[in-house]
């Protein structure tokens, strides 16, 4: 996107992710979040926002821009893999597998758990504050919370990923005024953000412990769950939790209403294929599927198929000397059970998200072919994942785009 985008552009949904980082940095009243049913959770602007807060809101917003050759640059940055799988997937200090040794939080956990012991270790042994991320809003399960929590019990109240709309960023505000450094866990677009809003704020910056994502090619909005409770016949009134993976590898998209057991309905990876469906135009514009920016990124190892009695594991990849230190602290300390991968185990586990970067060159050049803005990107090589594509995926990517864009209307400015 160019630099000179009006802030209030920003929630267009071709490019907004909803991230919340405008939240955090805007003045109280400035920006409230609010969830648009078909898109997602997006920023609503007051209409006396000053033109200092606008300028400040452009400098972090990941859509804008974002550095990806950040972490690399690092003096103490010793990577682990060849340039190309560093191309592919960012910068690598270190490649586990491995899950969870808490046996609760492996089963009840997406893919072994991992992230949520490893910010339990963060909590229990580095004396970190709290793990900023989002979980199950337990007044109104269909949407997402964000949430600082300080113990086990309290993670695990939230454990497992949810496929709908989050901010985490907008409670960065509890990170920046926490007495010690905090875990914040966010999809890749919002470690971005928050990564942009370090370098604005210094004492973000302080406070900001470790970042940790996950493997994620981003959500689809709350239509897109509520047309999967439809097609079950799942009241939305009554509904006192909803999963959408976990409790068993790969687990299900589960319901509970009223007084009513927990009921199993569709196992994850359909349930994925049919949300996915849903996921506005942003979401396909984001190149990011890895956590290329966090300092730990875990991600499901599909390179080896469910077989329903494997409670799940994970692929454990730390970017930064940081990342590094905090796995082989958790491993040594017990909190996680993993051993050294091959750097193949990534492409051949996330082949789509790879697929989906590459694709990503072609519709910023669609984009570009009808003056329409793309975000601006540092040191990433699209490019190259774009010419490794078969070639009936490259003409999807770009006359596809075309042809998607001018049948839609979303050439036209908001």
């Amino acid at each position: 996107m160019n630099s000179k985008v009006e802030v209030r552009s920003i929630p267009d949904p071709r490019l907004c992710l909803g991230c919340g980082v405008c939240s955090y940095i805007g003045a109280e009243g400035d920006v409230t979040m609010i969830d648009i049913d078909h898109v997602g959770t997006r920023p609503k602007f007051s209409e006396t926002i000053s033109s200092q807060k606008t300028r400040e809101m452009l400098a972090v917003c990941p859509t804008v821009f974002t550095d990806f050759g950040e972490l690399k640059r690092r003096n103490d940055y010793k990577p682990v893999v060849n340039k190309t799988t560093e191309n592919n997937w960012g910068a690598i200090s270190g490649i586990w597998e491995g899950y969870a040794t808490d046996e609760e939080i492996r089963f009840k956990g997406s893919s072994g758990g991992a992230l949520t012991a490893i910010a339990q270790y963060c909590l229990e042994q580095r004396d970190f504050h709290g793990v900023l991320h989002t979980g199950e809003n337990p007044e109104d399960p269909i949407r997402n919370k964000t949430r600082m929590s300080f113990d086990r019990k309290e993670l695990l109240a939230v454990v497992g990923s949810r496929y709908s709309p989050a901010s985490v960023c907008d409670g960065l505000g509890q990170v920046e005024a926490a007495p010690n450094p905090c875990v914040v866990i966010g999809k890749p677009v919002e470690v971005a953000a928050t990564r942009n809003a370090m370098k604005v704020r210094p004492a973000l910056a302080e406070k900001v412990g470790v970042t940790l994502s996950f493997f994620c090619a981003e959500t689809p909005p709350t239509q897109a769950t509520r047309s999967l409770m439809e097609r079950f016949g799942v009241a939305e009134s009554n509904l006192k939790s909803l999963r959408y993976r976990g409790y068993g590898w790969p687990g299900y998209f589960t319901t509970r209403n009223g007084d009513q057991p927990v009921r199993e309905r569709l196992i994850y990876y359909e349930a994925w294929a049919y949300l996915q469906k849903f996921r506005p135009w942003a979401t396909h514009l984001w190149p990011d599927g890895s956590g290329e920016l966090a300092d730990i990124s875990c991600g499901d190892p599909w390179y080896e198929q469910p077989d329903g009695k494997n409670p799940g594991f994970s692929l454990i990849v730390a970017r930064t000397k940081l990342g590094k230190d905090i796995v082989e602290g958790a491993i040594t300390a017990g909190y996680l059970t993993a051993s050294v991968a091959e750097p193949w185990k990534i492409g051949k586990s996330q082949e789509g998200l790879l697929r989906k970067k590459g694709s990503v060159w072609g519709r910023r050049l669609a984009h570009r072919i009808l003056g329409m803005p793309n975000t601006q990107f540092k040191e990433l090589d699209l490019f190259s994942p774009w010419r490794a594509l078969p070639l009936k995926v490259k003409l999807q990517s770009t006359i596809g785009t075309l042809r998607r864009i001018l049948q839609r209307g979303m050439w036209r400015a908001p």
